[in-house]
């Protein structure tokens, strides 16, 4: 019986290998393919997510934790840096009238944790109460609430860093707006994010609501958004009441410093 060969010649197995080797690129190849605009995507969402998150620390440079001595008591809140219209830098800060109303001196002092020099050590100074309302502050009272700003001014601008220059004063507003604070609950340094709840509380167009809690401490924080433009400074309320989340809109804020002739201060 004569059996046949059905082993394959040398030619054959190398014809085979190198079509397996060939099938393997090509599939390799589409795999690849595949992967590109996913790999582009992820690269452009870190990009930007590293730049956002950039920019959003340089706007936490314009933040300071006030440190206010009264005649009994020491007590703490925010303010901040906004600049004049042309995005120079001003030298003044805006507050909560009520985190400095127990002072008993026209000077504060001021704590900035995001501006450090080259130990790593935060800025510390000076600034002066420039202007205040006349209203005082009740937490439970809605009316208070539209008063509730003083404005302070750096008793050394040179102390800055060149690019630390304030935040843009911003009046264009929306619900459902992106925004975020910053400011110094129990003492240390907080940020949230999330968006413009209301445009106006209490029937009151002054004053705007906001999706996260504004707890004590939080008093004078900047309500901003990705343009680095100020909205409103936040008011912590008093304890028991039904006020919550409140800030007063910044329109409302130049308004105030304008019936006092304090506006051309900010140019």
């Amino acid at each position: 019986m004569m059996l046949l060969n059905i082993t394959p010649s040398g030619n054959d197995l190398q014809r085979k290998i190198l079509l397996n080797h060939s099938s393997n690129i090509r599939n390799l190849f589409f795999v690849l393919l595949l992967l590109i605009p996913f790999a582009i995507f992820i690269g452009d969402y870190y990009s930007k997510k590293s730049s956002s998150d950039s920019k959003n620390q340089d706007l936490l440079m314009n933040v300071a934790k006030i440190i206010v001595t009264g005649d009994e008591s020491v007590s703490q809140g925010t303010a901040f840096l906004v600049c004049n219209s042309d995005g120079t830098a001003s030298g003044y800060l805006f507050t909560a009238r009520h985190v400095i109303a127990e002072t008993n001196s026209s000077q504060v002092y001021l704590v900035f944790p995001m501006i450090k020099d080259k130990d790593g050590v935060p800025l510390k100074t000076t600034a002066s109460i420039i202007w205040a309302t006349n209203v005082p502050f009740d937490g439970s009272n809605l009316q208070t609430l539209r008063y509730d700003v003083g404005l302070l001014k750096l008793d050394d601008i040179s102390v800055l860093p060149e690019d630390v220059v304030g935040f843009f004063v911003g009046s264009n507003m929306r619900i459902k707006d992106p925004i975020a604070i910053y400011g110094f609950p129990s003492g240390e340094g907080y940020a949230n994010s999330g968006e413009i709840s209301n445009i106006e509380y209490g029937q009151s167009q002054d004053l705007m609501t906001l999706s996260f809690q504004i707890d004590h401490g939080l008093s004078g924080a900047p309500i901003y958004n990705e343009n680095a433009e100020v909205l409103g400074i936040a008011i912590a309320s008093g304890l028991d009441t039904d006020i919550k989340n409140i800030a007063l809109k910044m329109p409302r804020v130049m308004e105030l410093l304008d019936r006092d002739g304090k506006k051309d201060l900010i140019k």
